[in-house]
């Protein structure tokens, strides 16, 4: 093996670059056996639409890793794919031990693809490759030589590094520059090239600094390398060598260009105002989860849904069925509890805990119009190991499979006029104390559910009392989500936004006879104190009433055009039609004295 001190010496090449002799970035190095073959190598290739390429591109890493000798496994990480690829490498490599599939449900992008496939790796070392190999796999060596050598924690492809060797279109090296350039001067990190697809991590970097990341997309690189940089961890550069020769999996667009600057901005937003990624994070803790599931229709839909939960990746869990008749479906993790439908929610899930049936440390609670996807309970565990968290839980979003107006009822109700302060059940925002958590992906420590009584409350706020009675807190993460079916013609929207609202009236006049001061919370103040303003400001002035109005939807529809299109007109009259809607249902809600 050539020492680390003489391989400069010993293995260069004649290459030009800029008038220097340079190293080969893909020349071989002898990395140690006990590195090799004593430890493992865990490779994530994540994946878009690459049926006619992926195959060939996973035989090739696979003989690569041969050739190089290494112990490794091959993460493939389909995030959400709408041609064949997932099926043609599930028939393809689906009896290979030393290879994992794992499919996204929707294309969340993919930063959430590398962070789904980490929790399925096992390595001591995480290298993260594209899957078009644009880089070679030929590169590995090289990268464990800079990591042993410079004893990194993290050690990133660099098109700028001055061994780099490209066939590089200029304006890609000139956005490379710039933006090296807005992140010099935003973050301050030691590297010249954050987004270079191909990374080489210890597995321990990757366990206090990937559970921190929230871009799924765009900035992913950077979010990453901040946390890991303000835990002092080494990063360093490895030179490269690359041709660009045919198209990128993920496109560079000024669309992609735009949006990776806002949510760069984000990134400083979070860290330099919020000191968001100073936050604590627990163990990761694997608990043994109960899934209790509330069935409703007895549909295909709900039947289908069943099927995901009890077919996820994760070891440690069972599932109870809670209703009136089962679906008919073995599982060994699998158990039924017999109720009449006729039941509130909150009834059946005490007789559930008074049944003594749940085995878990963690119960988990959903209805079956929401399915999940295969790292649901992967992501819970580093925040339920911190001591003083008592519930978590995330959003719902849209399945990749809906109608066109299921699209339209989701962006209504998860627009701000008509959720209000509760957003965050829709949407991935910060990491949050909340006083109350969507029940769909619900997660609570089962000890805290030893007192549950019957008492005339939504089952999510009892949950709420419960874990603020025992010291503790609830979180919102938006790691955790669920898919779920919205409202898919007029009359389901209607009755939504009914029930929601009449219920959310009742509600604000509890809490405001509890504490007057709750007035002024946005789900109590925003319904009564605008409605209350508009009423006066059209008995005082009607001229600057119509004003203000006309005002506000003009701006509220030129918005939504911006951005969904044309389909922004359908989603700003319907929420305009659901505010009329939800303000008469709040006040009737409000007022009534039924409960």
């Amino acid at each position: 093996m050539v020492p680390f001190k003489n391989f400069f010496k010993e293995r260069k090449k004649d290459l030009s670059f800029s008038g220097e002799l340079v190293l080969d970035p893909l020349v071989k190095f002898d990395v140690p056996v006990e590195v090799r073959k004593e430890k493992k190598l865990s490779v994530l290739l994540p994946f878009l639409n690459e049926e006619k390429h992926i195959v060939h591109n996973v035989y090739t890493t696979i003989n690569i890793l041969n050739e190089l000798d290494f112990s490794y496994e091959i993460i493939l990480i389909d995030d959400g794919s709408t041609d064949n690829s997932y099926e043609i490498l599930k028939k393809e490599f689906g009896q290979n031990n030393s290879v994992k599939i794992v499919k996204n449900y929707s294309n969340f992008g993919k930063g959430w693809a590398l962070k789904t496939g980490f929790e399925f790796s096992t390595g001591d070392f995480i290298l993260f490759l594209d899957s078009d190999l644009e880089l070679s796999p030929y590169h590995i060596p090289g990268f464990f030589r800079i990591m042993l050598e410079e004893n990194a924690d993290a050690v990133i492809g660099s098109k700028l590094h001055k061994f780099s060797v490209l066939n590089y279109p200029f304006y890609r090296r000139l956005m490379s520059l710039s933006y090296y350039l807005m992140v010099k001067i935003l973050f301050g990190l030691p590297v010249m090239d954050t987004q270079t697809g191909i990374k080489l991590f210890k597995r321990e970097a990757l366990e206090i600094s990937l559970p921190k990341v929230l871009v799924k997309r765009f900035a992913f690189d950077i979010e990453l390398l901040l946390i890991l940089y303000k835990n002092k961890k080494k990063i360093s550069s490895a030179p490269v060598k690359l041709d660009y020769s045919r198209k990128f999996g993920w496109n560079i667009s000024p669309k992609v260009v735009i949006k990776t600057f806002i949510d760069t901005f984000a990134v400083f937003y979070r860290d330099k105002i919020l000191r968001f990624y100073d936050r604590p994070l627990g163990e990761n803790k694997k608990f043994f989860y109960s899934i209790i599931l509330f069935a409703k229709n007895y549909d295909e839909t709900e039947k289908t849904n069943f099927t995901k939960f009890l077919s996820l990746f994760y070891p440690h869990y069972e599932v109870i069925l809670v209703g009136n008749r089962d679906f008919s479906i073995a599982g060994k993790n699998y158990k039924f509890f017999s109720v009449e439908d006729e039941k509130r929610d909150v009834e059946k899930f005490a007789r559930v805990l008074n049944a003594g049936i749940i085995k878990g440390e963690v119960v988990v609670i959903s209805y079956l119009s929401c399915f999940p996807d295969e790292m649901f309970l992967y992501n819970s565990g580093r925040i339920l190991s911190i001591p003083d968290v008592g519930a978590i839980g995330g959003y719902v979003v849209l399945p990749k499979e809906h109608t066109y107006f299921e699209e339209i009822s989701y962006h209504v109700i998860s627009s701000f006029f008509l959720s209000f302060n509760l957003v965050y059940r829709y949407k991935p925002l910060n990491f949050k104390k909340v006083k109350e958590l969507n029940l769909n992906g619900t997660f609570i420590k089962k000890e805290l559910l030893d007192n549950l009584t019957f008492e005339n409350k939504r089952l999510e706020h009892i949950i709420y009392e419960i874990v603020v009675k025992n010291g503790k807190n609830l979180y919102y993460s938006p790691d955790l989500f669920l898919y779920q079916k919205f409202p898919r013609n007029f009359k389901e929207l209607f009755n939504y936004i009914k029930n929601n609202s009449t219920f959310r009236g009742k509600r604000c006049r509890e809490l405001i006879k509890q504490n007057p001061v709750a007035i002024f919370t946005l789900d109590c103040f925003i319904p009564i104190g605008v409605l209350l303003f508009l009423i006066a400001l059209f008995l005082i002035n009607r001229n600057i009433f119509l004003g203000l109005v006309g005002g506000f939807y003009i701006c509220l529809f030129l918005f939504k055009i911006i951005l969904s299109g044309w389909k922004g007109i359908k989603i700003a009259i319907l929420i305009v039609i659901s505010q009329i809607l939800y303000e008469l249902y709040f006040l009737k809600g409000f007022f009534s004295h039924k409960k």
